[in-house]
This record gives C-alpha cells, sequence and structure tokens, in this order.
C-alpha cells in the first residue's frame, strides 16, 4: 500500500493543487453571484406600496387605463405584473389568474438565477476541501516514511499546509450558505409584494366582470 501511495504522490499532489483551485474559483463565484443577485433585486423590488395605493384608489372605477407604466416600472416585477393586468384588460378573471401564475412562474425563476449553484457549493464544498488534506497528508506520511522516520518538522508543516484546503473549503461553504438563505429571503420577500398587486389587479378584473354589468 505504501508503495502504491508513493507511486501516485505525483498525481495526488496535482489533484491536492487541483481542489485547492477549484475551492479559490468556487469563493469568487459564490461572491459574484451574490453581487449581482443583490443588484438584480434592487432593480427588481421597485414601489409595491406605490402600486397597492393606485390600484387601490382606482378600483372603484375598474379601470386600468389611467395607470401608466413607464420603462423603470417595467424593470420591476409589482410593475410588470401591472403592466400585464392593463396589455390583457378584458379577459375572464380566470384566465387572467393562469396568466398572473404563468408570470409568476417565470419572475420566480429569473429571481432564483444562481442560488441553485449556491445551495450546491454550500453543501459540498466542506468535503472538497476535506478530500483535499486527506489527500495531503497521505502524502505527507508517504514522504515521512520514505526518509526513515526522520523530517517529522516538515511533516507537521505538511499537514498543516494540508488543513488549508479543510479551512478554505470553510471559508467557501459558509458564505455559500448565508449568501444562499439571504437572497431566497429577498426572492421570497419580492414575489410576495409581487402576488399583493396581483390580486389588486385581479380585484379590477373581478369588478369589471361582475358588478358593471348589474350597473
Amino acid at each position: 500500500m505504501v508503495h502504491f501511495i508513493s507511486h501516485l504522490a505525483p498525481i495526488l499532489i496535482l489533484i491536492e493543487k487541483g481542489i485547492l483551485a477549484l475551492l479559490v474559483f468556487l469563493l469568487v463565484a459564490v461572491l459574484a453571484i451574490f453581487i449581482g443577485r443583490l443588484r438584480s433585486y434592487s432593480r427588481s423590488r421597485g414601489d409595491a406600496s406605490k402600486w397597492i395605493t393606485s390600484l387601490t384608489k382606482s378600483l372603484k372605477h375598474s379601470d386600468l387605463s389611467t395607470i401608466t407604466i413607464n420603462e423603470r416600472d417595467s424593470a420591476t416585477v409589482p410593475g410588470r405584473m401591472v403592466k400585464t393586468g392593463i396589455e390583457n384588460w378584458g379577459l375572464a378573471p380566470e384566465a387572467m389568474e393562469k396568466v398572473f401564475d404563468a408570470q409568476e412562474s417565470m419572475e420566480k425563476r429569473g429571481l432564483e438565477q444562481g442560488l441553485s449553484f449556491l445551495g450546491t457549493v454550500g453543501a459540498n464544498a466542506p468535503f472538497l476541501g476535506l478530500t483535499g488534506t486527506v489527500i495531503g497528508i497521505l502524502v505527507a506520511f508517504d514522504r515521512f516514511a520514505a526518509s526513515g522516520g526522520k523530517g517529522s518538522t516538515e511533516v507537521m508543516v505538511a499537514i498543516s499546509q494540508a488543513l488549508i484546503a479543510t479551512a478554505l473549503g470553510l471559508m467557501v461553504a459558509i458564505p455559500a450558505v448565508v449568501f444562499y438563505n439571504m437572497l431566497r429571503y429577498r426572492s421570497k420577500g419580492i414575489l410576495e409584494q409581487a402576488r399583493e398587486v396581483q390580486a389588486l389587479v385581479l380585484a379590477h378584473f373581478l369588478h369589471e366582470t361582475f358588478v358593471r354589468p348589474e350597473a
């Protein structure tokens, strides 16, 4: 077994270095995704309270034509919900619900881009780091055996260097999990606000369908 590890030592060293490089890459990717998602959420959030107030006031008239959507509003999830309602005015409320279901699914998919990557990295980065550490320790003890039991200081240094992989794995995993939870919370908040706006738009459709014919 010792001779087998000795033959594989050069390959094991390359694998260890590859794991370290991969962990550094994952750390950079995690930070990039987090910053990018934060910027995207900032643009997508919009001002849901503005739409709630506007839609509540216009509900008595049951007409969305007085509401204007500018380019900035169209870049937000609540604004796109209102825009969808205006563009599909005249549909039956049941049909409009299906339109909103499809749009909500698309909005959710867009908001959660990259989150599965963060979750995967958070769950597996410690195991990558541990693998790198185990490989480093195997190589260190192989060198110790090859030296006839001499050079214990060098072995301890090699082991301490091998532990860097475990530390780096945790440095990647912990932020990935924290960022994943933060982004999931923000995504959920944006969708909940969008559903509030969506409900008021649907109220206009119901009012138009059931109240006006009786007037």
